[in-house]
């Protein structure tokens, strides 16, 4: 029973990536709940958001406005902290990091 517990709350991540989550309106743009983007070195939030952003073209206008700020309406979280609260798009990230991205969710 403790095993099975453990390996529910373990993520795995791939060994020199950064994993990027996303939730709702978010997933049918890329296809999938997650994707990984290589990281060699130190990366900041904004510089995986634009490897993100080259692989999947069509996500960028939900999450970043045309200077390329964070939309006040998305919610991007580094290990469960808000990015806004942190160093924003320059939060830095290592590999085995992840990233989730919220859109702006309604209903009742």
């Amino acid at each position: 029973m403790a095993f099975r517990m453990i390996s529910l709350l373990t993520t795995r991540y791939t060994p020199g990536m950064i994993r990027i989550n996303v939730y709702a309106t978010l997933r049918p743009i890329i296809g999938t709940k997650s994707v990984e983007i290589p990281s060699g070195h130190l990366m900041t939030v904004g510089e995986v958001l634009e490897a993100l952003f080259a692989r999947y073209p069509d996500i960028k206008a939900n999450i970043v406005d045309e200077q390329g700020a964070l939309q006040d309406y998305v919610s991007l979280f580094v290990a469960g902290r808000d990015v806004r609260y942190l160093s924003g798009l320059e939060t830095p990230l290592t590999a085995g990091q992840a990233i989730d991205i919220f859109p702006p969710v309604a209903g009742g």
